[in-house]
């Protein structure tokens, strides 16, 4: 029974050659798609869980994790930025007092103070010596500021300088290595090359420095998007590996003395600090499950919802300077203090806001290691999305062909609905799970799959009914190159969008209707340099294709020679007349009426046989300028048009057409006569537009031939003087 056919399965009606290529080429699909998404190497899921973190923000922080800000109401209350060594350390003992077990600055001291005694006495020489002698004796601001970290738990920042950076000496030279870390902090584990190196590295004052408990590296690049997602946890500034701020303020906050570093030479897995365990990439950086943007807490400010509201307990630093706030404010609290004022802050972009400050940033990255809250991506995460990815597939290939469209239809949602809301479902867990493999590669089998049974039972189909076939496919080979040819003879035409931008100062608009499929009129509107508008109406005998080649050519051949400079009118039409007339073998004649409008309102005329042209005045009054003219080009070879010269007065609108207008047919065979010509103009011409006066027009002619065949192409063209008060 191997030849036997089965009508619920269309691979059934094909024959082996057919079955085969359906088969392979669905099969071909997923394997590429597969190769491409390796290629793009997460490029299409990034986007998606960024997605997920604007409408999916981490829920409530820990509330040991708490922000000062030296925001703008700080700034008009103390001063403009940096502030005295003195006034910071004011800040510093107002939050130890209040409990904090870690105090994490996120900004460096890397200057002296600006206001020490020996500057003091310098600048006022008025002093006495003596006077000047005590005010040189005191102590510095830094060595005030140094003694009150020496008693507070404070973590100072550095940042990790790169070759090449602007953070380097003028000379190219490297920063001077930093001090050596504390001795109780210790790292156990492997060192794998993928933690980031630096150069070099910007430190705070030795003074400073050497009073702090703990330092870390406050670098958090962004990704290539210019998007900060992960913020590294290790680095290693001038070989020496060390913490970053929000690790170390971690492990001075925990009294730990060991940070633990679980991997192998190839990469990082995780970071373990005391009980706390940080899933990291390969470099050490961990990825924020980000909470909701940072907005000003501070007292005055508007109020914000729910979904808005701050992650943090923020605190303005002015409060604190007035000693403002309970006394246990900050009791088993890790505080960073930050910059958010205008001009100071560290702005940044996150997946789930555009702006905010980087001191927000390190308070996530805290808050990720301490409740392990930070994204990962398993190791066995590849497995599962490929794993059901390649059953898709294997499903896909076995029964889309089998199937009805509605089921595979229905199934395919199901799929998209599955993956995607698994993918969620898992981000709410801290996972990060690709819906891409799972549904691309079999989504990529079932369309092609589908496409090619669609294409190989048209081929059936066709070898079936190949008579018939043959004879509609002629039919729709011909009308298709009708409607191409159409759309290439209207596309020679100015379009009508177009004419209202020829000319500053006059409104022009033109609407040709073939008869047939494609037709023998034409029009063209163009504006000379010195401001003149050209515009020209022509009619080839004869309609069809025949007709309308021989109107390209007369288009093309009237544009070329009208839009030459120094050439008269009556010049151009003669070349026009001698360049048609040669090789004119099926002896064509082309009736053209050709004008030249005058910003003063003077109008030049040549007709060639063509109808005479028709002028609107604001009363609605119809006269017709009469032309001597000439015959249709091409009838006479050598014939000497002549310009006549006259003029369009503010208001009236000069109407030309084909004599698709005055031949118009009712379906009783009657023409459409002169005087309804002019009364139908004259009534089109009252519309407030000049576009909708040529529609009017149209739909009288149509109206007149109560769906008839028209019996010829109808072209109208109509321009008038813009800005012409009292005009229709």
């Amino acid at each position: 029974m191997t030849d036997s056919r089965s009508g619920s399965d269309p691979l059934a009606e094909l024959d082996r050659g057919a079955r085969l290529r359906v088969r392979i080429l669905g099969l071909a699909a997923a394997l590429l798609m597969a190769v491409l998404l390796v290629a793009a190497q997460g490029a299409l899921r990034q986007p998606l869980f960024d997605l997920f973190h604007r409408y999916s923000p981490a829920p409530d922080s820990t509330p040991r994790v708490q922000v000062v800000v030296v925001d703008a109401a700080s700034l008009e209350a103390v001063g403009g930025w940096p502030w005295s060594r003195y006034t910071m350390a004011r800040l510093t003992e107002q939050i130890a007092a209040r409990g904090a077990v870690a105090i994490g600055y996120d900004f460096l001291f890397a200057e002296a103070d600006r206001q020490t005694p020996d500057d003091f006495a310098r600048i006022y020489p008025e002093l006495s010596a003596a006077a000047a002698g005590e005010v040189a004796a005191l102590p510095s601001m830094d060595a005030v500021f140094a003694r009150v970290i020496g008693r507070a738990p404070v973590v100072l920042a550095r940042a990790g300088v790169e070759a090449g950076s602007y953070d380097r000496r003028e000379d190219g030279s490297a920063m001077p290595a930093p001090a050596a870390l504390p001795p109780d902090v210790r790292f156990t584990g492997p060192v794998p090359d993928a933690i980031p190196r630096y150069a070099s590295v910007v430190a705070n004052l030795d003074i400073l420095d050497g009073a702090a408990l703990g330092h870390g590296l406050a670098n958090g690049p962004p990704d290539p998007d210019g998007v900060i997602r992960r913020v590294p946890l290790l680095g290693r500034p001038g070989g020496v590996l060390t913490p970053s701020l929000a690790l170390e303020l971690v492990r001075v906050a925990e009294g730990e003395n060991t940070v633990r570093l679980e991997g192998d030479r190839s990469g990082l897995r995780a970071v373990r600090i005391g009980p706390h365990r940080v899933p990291v990439d390969a470099g050490g950086r961990v990825e924020l499950r980000l909470a909701v943007a940072p907005s000003d807490n501070t007292p005055g400010a508007q109020k914000v919802s729910q979904r808005e509201r701050v992650p943090y307990r923020t605190v303005s630093a002015v409060n604190l300077l007035r000693q403002g706030g309970a006394a246990d404010a900050f009791r088993d609290s890790i505080v960073l203090v930050g910059l958010t004022a205008a001009g100071t802050s560290d702005v940044v972009t996150t997946p789930r806001d555009t702006e905010t400050y980087g001191v927000f940033v390190q308070a996530q990255a805290v808050d990720a290691i301490l409740r392990g809250s930070a994204l990962q991506r398993p190791v066995w995460a590849p497995v599962v999305e490929w794993g059901v990815g390649l059953t898709l597939v294997l499903l896909a290939w076995t029964g889309v062909t089998r199937a009805p469209m509605a089921l595979v239809a229905t199934g395919a949602f199901v799929e998209i609905a599955a993956a995607f809301g698994g993918s969620w479902l898992a981000f709410q867990n801290n996972l990060l799970i690709d819906p891409y493999p799972m549904l691309v590669p079999g989504a990529a089998t079932s369309a092609v799959m589908v496409s090619l049974l669609f294409v190989e039972g048209r081929r059936v189909q066709a070898g079936l009914r190949s008579a018939l076939e043959e004879e509609r496919l002629i039919a729709a080979k011909i009308s298709t190159e009708l409607a191409v040819a159409a759309e290439i003879q209207s596309g020679m035409l100015v379009p009508r969008g177009e004419l209202a931008r020829v000319s500053d100062a006059v409104e022009i608009d033109a609407v040709l209707e073939p008869a047939r499929s494609v037709g023998g009129d034409l029009y063209d509107a163009f504006r000379f340099d010195d401001g003149r508008v050209c515009f020209l109406v022509g009619d080839v005998t004869g309609k069809g294709v025949p007709a309308s080649l021989f109107m390209a050519l007369a288009k093309a051949l009237s544009r070329s020679f009208l839009v030459r400079q120094n050439t008269p009118l009556e010049a151009a039409v003669a070349g026009i007349n001698a360049e048609l007339s040669r090789d004119n073998g099926q002896a064509m004649a082309v009736s053209l009426l050709v004008g030249v409008l005058h910003l003063d309102g003077r109008l030049d005329l040549c007709s060639a046989g063509h109808e005479n042209p028709l002028v609107v005045a604001p009363d609605g009054q119809v006269r017709e300028i009469r032309l001597r003219g000439g015959p249709p080009l091409c009838v006479v070879d050598d014939f000497p048009y002549a310009v006549e010269s006259h003029s369009l007065a503010p208001g009236e609108t000069l109407v030309a057409f084909t004599d698709g207008l005055t031949e118009a047919q009712a379906p009783d065979g009657t023409l459409f006569s002169r005087d309804q010509a002019l009364d139908a103009i004259s009534e089109a011409a009252r519309a407030p537009t000049l576009r909708e006066t040529v529609d009017a027009i149209i739909s009288r002619v149509r109206a007149f031939e109560a769906g008839g065949e028209p019996s010829d192409d109808l072209t109208i063209l109509a321009l008038r003087l813009k800005g012409s008060a009292g005009g229709p």
